[in-house]
């Protein structure tokens, strides 16, 4: 996607597109996102796939990060803040090559930034509380039995 000076050529998204798009950077499901614009969640997914398709990316995600990276460095900007940490924008610019197509190392890179980002779940939030209340129980447990073995061998 060159436009023949060097510079990667913007994609031509429908207003529609943008607006799903936003919905992603904001993490919305297609069902808040269709709720929001008023649209079945199947036309948030076709959105989605003509804006990766055009693009040429896999995932809902990396088209929504193009987007905005598009966005900021565009001449005016977005009407919408977008939720997008800064760092995914830096992340984007030195991950992309000179050609202006994304790497590989982009497609298959470390993605923690953008991930530690979204909010749990509530099935998640309740596992978390889980784990650590049991390693708290385990670890309690073991602190007991050292210092009971330990009241043992110094009262022998």
């Amino acid at each position: 996607m060159d436009n023949g000076e060097g510079a990667p050529a913007k994609p031509k998204l429908s207003p529609r597109q943008q607006e799903c798009l936003r919905g992603v950077l904001q993490l919305k499901s297609a069902k808040a996102i269709a709720r929001d614009l008023g649209i079945s969640p199947h036309a948030v997914e076709k959105h989605l796939r003509v804006s990766r398709e055009k693009y040429g990316v896999t995932s809902s995600a990396e088209a929504a990060r193009m987007f905005a990276f598009e966005q900021q460095s565009s001449e005016s900007p977005p009407s919408d803040a977008s939720d997008l940490p800064r760092s995914t924008f830096f992340e984007h610019q030195r991950l992309a090559p000179e050609s202006g197509a994304p790497s590989a190392a982009w497609h298959q890179g470390d993605h923690r930034a953008s991930l530690a980002a979204q909010p749990l779940r509530p099935r998640q939030t309740l596992l978390i509380i889980f784990a650590l209340s049991f390693g708290s129980i385990v670890g309690l447990a073991l602190l007991i039995a050292v210092a009971e073995g330990v009241r043992r061998l110094v009262s022998n």
